[in-house]
């Protein structure tokens, strides 16, 4: 099997509270927020739940 490398290249820009984390070529961003008790956890403001990191790392580990 022939070496392989892979660089991971990722940029981060804060909109509206709001994590926008763009991957790689992948066009859209992915937006990371709060929801369920972690809203309440960390007391942030209402609005419309957003996957955290959290669920974001758990979905990736189990596919």
């Amino acid at each position: 099997m022939a070496d392989f490398t892979y660089i991971s290249k990722s940029r981060l820009e804060f909109r509206g509270g709001m994590r926008n984390a763009f991957l790689g070529d992948v066009p859209e961003p992915v937006v990371y927020g709060v929801q369920g008790g972690l809203r309440e956890y960390y007391g942030a403001k209402e609005g419309p739940p957003v996957a955290a990191t959290l669920d974001h790392i758990v979905a990736a580990v189990g596919g």
